[in-house]
């Protein structure tokens, strides 16, 4: 069974979006800050590089094969099913173990703002949405494309208020860490930025993916980089960026210098905003990952069923959205939060690969009608390097929860092989 194609570049460019601007930024803009100095804004244009080179990989293997999966799917048609599944199995573990901080966020956020029960809050945010997604990808994205517009506005907003209060003399020394700093700032600036890979998730559901897909991934990683780059000009041009780089609340402590004491009730608002959006994204990527995965049997049958009235995959997202809350309630079982970086890297890492066995397995007449990566293999193979050299700040305490994760989705594939091989033979 397919999922129908209802999305646009607009609702593409919207889930990358929503998915990429959350609280991370709000919080990761005073660590990155504290390594860099002044200079973090070129780290995180060093990180915007990276992510499009890897969108563009991305962008290539959609067009090629555009169904629900992402990496999962890109890998599983390269590599085989056993290597497929692993990376599947990682990426999903990297949305699951950074889902529940979304919702905890918005529920403490908005606790801070009306005093509602924080759980209670987040736990209500995943069931609204998840029931969203049930009702239809095309309402869902509709619902995304609106909180996005609202949030691209108010983060302008803060932009043209503080402007005026920019101190120059806050940018000198620029590069007070060296270049030790600036990358180490990249590396955060990486992670903050992760997310536009939901836009391939749903590479089934979007029309003419060859092209709504890569433009959705470069608009997006684009509108994000000027939005993140307007927040830490501002921020590092009222407040000393030492002081900023200690700071659990960093922008708000920034907007407080120029809006008085409505400056983190602001901050409080733009985050309960952004937050519904990002969630929406990680049920979006969470559900389909499942749905690729229970269509090729890793999972229950059930899990890879579309709903014969909303044509969407309800099972998947019920599951999705029921160990996302799981996961908000009882956060002492969560993955280590390190292990959420090495996760993504093995997967960016084997999606890497898959882009240059697939090119191998492909003619020149057949990517006619496919987006192809510029300058291959030259740029695939430099996003290929630098994510190997992140691997190295990622430390122990990710690998050794990285690697248990995979066990476990080692123990599952062996349990579920059979009726693995009996969905592929169905499939032939």
């Amino acid at each position: 069974m397919n999922l129908k194609r209802k999305l646009g570049w607009k609702e593409a460019a919207a889930l990358g979006i929503g998915a990429m601007v959350g609280a991370g930024i709000f919080i990761l803009s005073g660590v990155a800050i504290g390594k860099a100095g002044p200079a973090v804004l070129l780290s995180f244009i060093i990180a915007a590089i990276l992510e499009i080179l890897l969108g563009l990989c991305y962008a290539e293997l959609a067009s090629r094969y555009p169904r629900a999966g992402g990496a999962y799917e890109y890998v599983s048609q390269t590599m085989g099913p056993f290597v497929g599944t692993l990376i599947g199995w990682s990426y999903w573990g990297a949305w699951l173990a950074a889902s529940s901080f979304v919702s905890q966020g918005f529920g403490n956020y908005l606790h801070s703002l009306t005093g509602a029960p924080p759980l209670l809050s987040a736990v209500l945010l995943l069931l609204v949405l998840g029931l969203f997604n049930m009702l239809g990808i095309k309402f869902s994205g509709a619902v995304q494309v609106g909180i996005v517009i609202v949030e691209i506005i108010v983060l302008i907003l803060f932009f043209v208020s503080g402007f005026g209060h920019v101190d120059p003399s806050f940018y000198k020394p620029f590069a007070p860490n060296g270049m030790e700093g600036i990358l180490a700032a990249a590396l955060v600036g990486f992670l903050s930025m992760v997310g536009w890979d939901v836009i391939v998730d749903a590479g089934e559901e979007m029309k003419n993916p060859s092209k709504t897909i890569p433009r959705g991934i470069l608009s997006s990683i684009i509108i994000v980089l000027v939005l993140y780059c307007g927040l830490l000009f501002i921020s590092i041009g009222v407040v000393p960026w030492q002081e900023l780089g200690i700071s659990n609340v960093p922008v708000a402590f920034a907007s407080q210098q120029f809006l008085g004491d409505f400056g983190p009730t602001l901050v409080s608002i733009i985050i309960v905003i952004s937050l519904p959006a990002t969630a929406n994204a990680f049920i979006i990527s969470i559900s389909r990952t499942a749905f690729a995965m229970g269509r090729r049997g890793f999972l229950p049958k059930k899990i890879g069923t579309i709903h014969s009235r909303f044509q969407t995959p309800v099972w998947a997202i019920i599951l999705g959205v029921s160990i996302q809350i799981l996961f908000t309630l009882i956060s002492s079982i969560n993955i280590a939060v390190n292990a959420t970086g090495f996760l993504y890297l093995i997967t960016f890492i084997f999606t890497i690969m898959a882009l240059f066995i697939s090119r191998r397995k492909t003619t020149k007449e057949e990517r006619k009608s496919q987006f192809s990566v510029p300058f291959y293999p030259f740029l695939p193979a430099a996003a290929f390097f630098i994510c190997v050299c992140l691997l190295i700040p990622v430390g122990h305490s990710g690998l050794i929860s990285g690697f248990i994760w995979l066990s476990i989705g080692v123990g599952i594939y062996f349990i579920r092989y059979k009726s693995m091989k009996v969905r592929l033979l169905d499939s032939v």
